[in-house]
């Protein structure tokens, strides 16, 4: 028989990872196919319809042959708003020509660590992390370096530690905020002062902002903002949590000059541009009054949402909550029950069927966690907390 040629090196690396943070995950949806009742709180995609100035515009470019091929770069006129809008929210002037369109966040994501970073360099990444940095990382062939956030600070930024994580090797930094899974929102002064030490060692630092749409405390503050930002900071963000279009697969770059010219040339030979329709529909998104109005309306409904579950859990003596300032999570902290994330997570799918991901899956800084999505109403949530200190109860007791 014949002996089919190896695969590249980086097929390994892009595999593996927490994969049994993430098995009870695969269970719960396993159970909902054989018919069984599950609360779904794990997934991270919003419950929201897209707003339907959104669906209408993209109807109305279908309609007009709005269905060719889109400059690999970007349309013109979504590269313009996605300018004016981040020059409107960081007080920096951005030129179109610094940003690059892409099918999703993780496309820009991946696409900016390629053109950026080199085998054998180290990337910092902040932990808890986002599951895909460091398969990101380690499939280019570059180290991903954790410096952990610490549950005690609510996981604010401590510039200090990075700084002392550098080395000759390091290439780039990696942060989010508002932060996936911890729903920090770093405060102006650690950005100010993590973009100063960036330029003053050279070094990239990759800001995903994915939920900066999505604040529901305070105020976020992007490192391109900062005196220091603009020459070394790269801003990945996308529409997908913000105006609930994650099928939609729209994101973007606003990178310095020769990264935006480095990625457009990625782009010819990987992607070749975006869905025309979608463009002009990402455009009525950033634009029309109306489609602002549903974003500020959908960060309005997560906030009621938050508070609902906050406060029905704090009646609990096992669990206590992280109370997110922003994003689309609540990180709980199962400590007291003695268990670890994963094994309370399996045992709330089964005594109480319910999906939530544990902290494992996000590194060690939230090992002993839950995060527990705010895809659901009030009155579900609140339902969600019951279960949780239930299973709390028990678990406590058989300590």
């Amino acid at each position: 028989m014949p002996i089919a040629p190896p695969l590249a090196p980086m097929v390994a690396r892009l595999e593996g990872g927490p994969a049994a943070a993430w098995a009870v995950t695969l269970r719960g949806e396993a159970e909902k196919r054989r018919g069984r009742a599950i609360l779904d709180l794990g997934v991270g995609d919003p419950d929201f319809a897209t707003p339907p100035v959104i669906v209408e515009a993209m109807e109305r470019a279908v309609r007009a042959g709005r269905t060719h091929y889109a400059p690999a770069e970007g349309e013109p006129a979504l590269r313009e708003a996605i300018a004016r809008t981040t020059a409107a929210s960081t007080g920096t002037a951005v030129d179109p020509a610094q940003v690059h369109v892409f099918p999703g966040a993780q496309a820009a994501l991946f696409a900016t660590l390629m053109v950026t970073v080199a085998p054998g360099d180290e990337v910092i990444v902040l932990d808890p992390v986002y599951t895909t940095y460091p398969r990101c990382i380690l499939a280019i062939g570059a180290v991903p370096v954790t410096v952990p956030l610490d549950p005690a600070e609510g996981f604010a930024l401590d510039v200090g530690r990075i700084e002392a994580a550098i080395t000759p090797k390091t290439r780039a930094v990696m942060i989010n905020s508002p932060g996936n899974p911890t729903g920090a929102v770093f405060e102006a002064a650690a950005i100010d002062a993590l973009a100063a030490l960036c330029t003053d060692r050279g070094l990239w630092l990759v800001s995903d902002e994915v939920y900066a749409g999505l604040v529901l405390d305070g105020s976020h503050h992007s490192p391109l903002a900062s005196p220091a930002g603009a020459a070394t900071t790269i801003v990945v963000n996308s529409l997908s949590k913000s105006h609930a279009m994650t099928g939609w697969r729209i994101g973007w770059a606003v990178a310095p000059l020769p990264v935006a010219k480095a990625l457009r040339s990625l782009s010819s030979s990987l992607l070749y541009g975006v869905n025309q329709f979608v463009q002009d529909a990402a455009v009525t998104a950033l634009t029309d009054p109306v489609a602002i109005a549903a974003a500020a309306a959908m960060t309005t409904r997560i906030r009621t949402r938050r508070d609902a579950f906050v406060q029905a859990l704090a009646t609990s003596n096992t669990v206590r909550c992280h109370v997110p300032q922003g994003g689309m999570f609540v990180l709980v902290d199962v400590t007291g029950t003695g268990q670890s994330g994963i094994d309370f997570a399996d045992g709330l799918l089964d005594q109480e069927a319910m999906v939530v991901v544990p902290g494992e899956a996000f590194g060690a800084a939230s090992a002993r966690h839950l995060r527990v999505g705010l895809m659901a109403e009030p009155a579900t949530l609140i339902d969600a907390a019951s279960r949780l200190s239930r299973h709390a109860g028990r678990s406590g007791a058989q300590r």
